[in-house]
């Protein structure tokens, strides 16, 4: 499944992603890389509000939706 499919107040392992290498080396640099924990605070029209390593990021639908969690 991708982010954009995932729930609020849910906790996703991320497992992948398919973005190009430029976004990969960016989510990488947020913490977004596979193996760790991100928990979804809210879906707003736009996207997402996720939690990683304590700090809070607004992701658009394009990018978790390149974004691999189980």
């Amino acid at each position: 499944m991708t982010l954009n499919t995932a729930k609020a107040g849910e906790h996703y392992t991320i497992a992948g992603c398919e973005a190009s290498l430029k976004m990969r080396n960016k989510l990488e640099a947020l913490g977004l890389v596979p193996g760790q924990t991100v928990n979804v605070i809210s879906r707003t029209a736009a996207g997402l509000i996720v939690e990683v390593k304590n700090s809070r990021l607004a992701i658009g639908d394009d990018l978790a939706r390149s974004l691999i969690v189980k």
